[in-house]
């Protein structure tokens, strides 16, 4: 049996969880939070030696700029 990938569980997550459509809130939520903590760390915190902490604040951005447009709200 291969590895799943990561899309394959979150796509499982958002469409065949037990807690149903709850699980959707939880998973945009979870993202939403943990994206404004990356937001506002120094991103010097964020280096290491795979990736630099300005590009995982850039992937923060694109997260939080894409769930305030889905949910209608201020950026």
């Amino acid at each position: 049996m291969s590895r799943r990938t990561n899309t394959e569980v979150v796509t499982d997550l958002m469409g065949f969880a037990r807690s149903g459509p709850l699980m959707q809130a939880f998973v945009l939520e979870a993202i939403s939070r943990y994206a404004k903590q990356v937001q506002a760390a120094d991103p010097r915190l964020l280096d290491s030696p795979f990736l630099s902490g300005a590009a995982w604040q850039a992937c923060a951005d694109e997260a939080v700029a894409a769930i305030n447009k889905h949910l209608g709200a201020a950026p």
